[in-house]
C-alpha cells in the first residue's frame, strides 16, 4: 500500500546525503525518505525481483521501509523509519564496530547469495537501534557481474578492518581516528602504526600490510585503473576474500586493560543507604517525566541507564572512557533488544561536525534533542578537572535538550573525597564552585530549578532543573 506524502520542496535534504547519485535522504518532521533515480532503476528492479531486501529485513539485517507516492524528480521514494538517534562509527566502543563490520560481511555474503554485490561498505552505512547493529542504506547494494573484483573492497578495510586492528593491537583509543578519516583509515597509516607482530598474522599481513603497499605501488589512478582491468575474478574468490575478511575480525578480541573510571561502581564513597537514597530519587523524578529520548552523560556502565530505559523509548548512555562502554554495549548485548546505545563521547570535546562543509556528519550537539538528560556525578570533572567554567557547562546541557526539557544534576562539592582524591595536586581555580554558585549559574539563562535534595550520608546534591522557554542565541 502506498501512502500520499508532501511534494519535494517542503522536505530538508540529509547533509550528508549527496555522494551517491542513485538517490537521497529527505527528512521531515518524525519521518524519513529516501528516493530512488532512474539510473538506479536496474540494480533496484533485479534486488527486489530477486527476494533480496524481504530476506535481509526478516533478518533484521537491513531497517524495513515501505514503498510511498515519488517525490518530486524521483523515480521510487521510500519511506523508512526515523531511528531515535544517529550515531557515528568513532563513537562506539570495539564490540559496536566489530558487530557492525560483521553485520556488512552478512549483508554482502546475503547479497551474493541473491546474485547482488554490497557495493558501498561504509561504516556510516550501520547505525544500532534497540541494541543490534542494522543496515540503514538500500541503495548499496547492486547486480554482481562476473569476474569482476569487489569494489567495495578498499573500503571496508579502510572503515572496519584498519580501525579494529588498532584498537586491538595498538590502544582501543584508536577508534576516535575515525573522526579524522570520513573515507576511513588510510591503510598505510594503520600498517605502519600496527605493531610488527601483526605482520606475521596471514590475514593482516594479507588485508592490511600487503594492501597498503600495493596501493602505494599504483598510487597513480591510471595504474589502478588498468591493473583493475586485468583482473578476472572465477565466481569463488569474493566469497573466500569475504570468509578471511569474517575469520580475522571474528577472532578480534580487546587485551585484557584497566582505566581510571572502568570500574567505578565499586570503588565510590556512597554509603549503601545514600546509594538505595540517590537511586529512588532518581527513579521518582524520571518516572513522572517520561518520553521519547533522554541522555545519561557520564553513564558510566549504565546503572542509570537502566533506570531511564523504564521510561523512555531511546536512552544514549555517554562515557569517555572506553572500558566502561565496552563492559555496557556486552552487558546490554547479552540482555537483548535493549533501548539503550552506548557511545564513547568525551564531553569536554564532544563529537564536532566533520566532512564537506564540516556538516557532512552532524555534531553530537546537533543530533541530541532530548526530553531528558542526566548528568550523575559528572559536574566536577568537567568543571575542575576539564576546566570548563559552570556556565558555560549550563549551556551546553541546555542545547542538548529540548524547551522544557529536564535535567537532572548531582553537584559533587570540592570538599567530596573523590574530588579531593581526583585533585590532590591541584588548586579550586573556580571560586563560585559552590551549591550555590551551580544553581545560580544554570538557572541565570537556561534552567529553572524545580527540586533540590541531599543525599544521605554523602556532601552531594541532586538537583532537578527544566529548560526555559527561550532559544539558545
Amino acid at each position: 500500500m502506498t501512502t500520499n506524502v508532501p511534494s519535494l520542496p517542503l522536505f530538508i535534504r540529509s547533509p550528508g546525503s549527496f555522494r551517491d547519485p542513485s538517490g537521497m535522504v529527505y527528512l521531515t518532521e518524525g519521518r524519513v525518505f529516501r528516493t530512488v533515480q532512474p539510473v538506479y532503476a536496474e540494480h533496484w528492479g533485479f534486488a527486489e525481483k530477486s527476494g533480496f531486501f524481504e530476506e535481509a529485513i526478516r533478518q533484521g539485517k537491513l531497517l524495513p521501509f515501505t514503498e510511498t507516492t515519488p517525490l518530486e524528480g524521483s523515480w521510487k521514494t521510500l519511506e523508512i523509519e526515523r531511528l531515535p538517534f544517529i550515531s557515528y562509527p568513532y563513537e562506539w566502543s570495539f564490540g559496536q564496530l566489530k558487530d557492525a563490520a560483521l553485520l556488512t560481511l552478512d549483508l554482502m555474503q546475503l547479497a551474493m547469495k541473491h546474485g547482488l554485490v554490497l557495493k558501498d561498505a561504509s561504516s556510516y552505512n550501520v547505525q544500532f537501534f534497540n541494541g543490534k547493529p542494522v543496515f540503514i542504506d538500500h541503495l548499496s547494494f547492486e547486480m554482481r557481474r562476473t569476474g569482476e573484483p569487489w569494489a567495495a573492497y578498499l573500503q571496508f578495510c579502510k572503515h572496519f578492518l584498519a580501525p579494529l586492528a588498532l584498537m586491538c593491537y595498538r590502544d582501543v583509543r584508536c577508534g576516535k581516528m575515525l573522526s579524522l578519516w570520513i573515507d576511513g583509515l588510510p591503510l598505510d597509516i594503520a600498517s605502519s602504526l600496527l605493531p610488527w607482530k601483526t605482520r606475521f598474522n596471514p590475514l593482516l599481513q594479507l588485508h592490511i600490510h600487503t594492501h597498503a603497499r600495493m596501493q602505494h605501488r599504483h598510487a597513480d589512478a591510471r595504474q589502478v585503473a588498468d591493473k583493475v582491468k586485468q583482473l578476472t575474478l572465477n565466481e569463488s574468490v569474493v566469497p573466500k576474500l569475504c570468509e578471511s575478511l569474517r575469520m580475522v575480525i571474528e577472532n578480534m578480541q580487546l587485551p585484557t586493560f584497566s582505566t581510571q573510571w572502568g570500574d567505578y561502581y565499586s570503588d565510590t564513597n556512597y554509603s549503601r543507604e545514600g546509594a538505595e537514597e540517590k537511586a529512588r530519587f532518581v527513579r521518582q523524578v524520571v518516572a513522572s517525566r517520561p518520553g521519547a529520548l533522554s541522555v545519561d552523560l557520564g553513564a558510566n556502565t549504565g546503572l542509570y541507564s537502566r533506570i531511564l530505559a523504564e521510561h523512555f523509548r531511546a536512552v544514549i548512555a555517554s562515557d569517555l572512557d572506553y572500558l566502561a562502554v565496552e563492559k555496557m554495549y556486552a552487558a546490554l548485548k547479552q540482555e537483548g533488544n535493549s533501548p539503550i546505545l552506548p557511545l564513547v563521547l568525551d564531553l569536554s570535546n564532544p563529537s564536532s561536525g566533520i566532512g564537506w562543509a564540516s556538516e557532512e556528519r552532524e555534531s553530537f550537539q546537533g543530533r541530541c534533542k532530548a526530553d531528558f538528560l542526566s548528568a550523575l556525578a559528572l559536574i566536577h570533572h568537567l568543571v575542575q578537572d576539564a576546566g570548563i567554567p559552570l556556565g558555560k557547562v549550563a549551556r551546553y546541557f541546555a542545547s542538548l535538550l529540548r524547551q522544557d526539557g529536564t535535567l537532572i544534576l548531582e553537584f559533587v562539592p570540592w570538599e567530596d573525597s573523590q574530588v579531593q582524591r581526583m585533585m590532590a595536586a591541584r588548586q579550586n581555580v573556580f571560586p563560585d564552585y559552590t551549591l550555590e554558585g551551580c544553581i545560580a549559574a544554570f538557572q541565570e539563562e537556561h534552567f529553572i530549578l524545580r527540586e533540590q535534595f541531599s543525599l544521605t550520608d554523602s556532601l552531594r546534591t541532586l538537583l532537578v532543573f527544566t529548560r526555559k522557554l527561550n532559544e539558545l542565541s
